[in-house]
């Protein structure tokens, strides 16, 4: 058998375990992403801050009536 090609062989197994991880971590790092975002509050959805938008974490991408009279309004909490 020639060394050589094993060789060759070998870094190519190499080459693609390296490119499967890499692709496998971003993956990764897409579906946390996607999982740690959270959808912006609707209408129908439920306040997390009983109405009251000054301070509330989700103020900027609420879409609950209080959430959009108050940025009608300009009052930024």
């Amino acid at each position: 058998m020639n060394e050589g090609h094993d060789g060759a062989h070998t870094r190519r197994e190499f080459l693609r375990g390296v490119i499967r991880l890499a692709a496998l971590a971003g993956l990764g790092a897409l579906s946390g992403a996607a999982l740690r975002r959270k959808a912006p509050a609707r209408p129908g959805d439920a306040c997390v801050n009983r109405g009251i938008c000054a301070g509330c974490v989700a103020f900027e991408r609420c879409g609950l009536p209080q959430a959009l009279s108050s940025k009608k309004a300009g009052r930024v909490p």
